[in-house]
């Protein structure tokens, strides 16, 4: 009778131990935060990069090669920056480069219509990369 006692207290033990280890190595809550993340990064891209095509349409000659010149540059300099950043704050690394520059002609002068990025990001676990084209435009009260 002591026997079959101590056996069925092991398996109870047994029991709990191993429902408190599969507890500990369930679903994390990391593909919520690289989501949140990831929807921040594309924000703060969207933001920045509209920013960037409005000052330099404002600042720059209205030939078309000028302007998508002007914006290659302005964007590898963002982008710079933007990595730099990330790198003090996140182990997420981000990278943008520019596929393309829509422009508009109007009365003989080309302005900037939109811009053609690819972002990439990678965190330990995960890689994310998207093609995305953001409009000319910046919040009001942003530089």
């Amino acid at each position: 009778m002591v026997v079959l006692g101590a056996i069925v207290l092991a398996v109870v033990v047994f029991g709990i131990v191993a429902a408190i280890g599969a507890l500990e190595t369930g679903p994390t809550t990391e593909a919520g935060v690289d989501a949140g993340e990831y929807a921040v990064v594309e924000s703060e891209l969207e933001r920045g990069i509209g920013c960037l095509l409005e000052n330099a349409d404002e600042r720059t000659e209205t030939e078309a090669g000028t302007l998508e010149s002007a914006v290659d540059d302005d964007l590898e300099a963002f982008a710079n920056r933007y990595r730099d950043a990330r790198v003090h704050s996140s182990t997420t690394v981000v990278d943008v480069e520019l596929e393309g520059v829509g422009l508009e002609r109007a009365d003989g002068e080309y302005e900037i219509e939109n811009a053609t990025v690819r972002v990439s990001a990678e965190s330990a676990d995960r890689r994310v990369e998207r093609t995305r084209t953001i409009e000319v435009g910046c919040p009001e009260g942003e530089p």
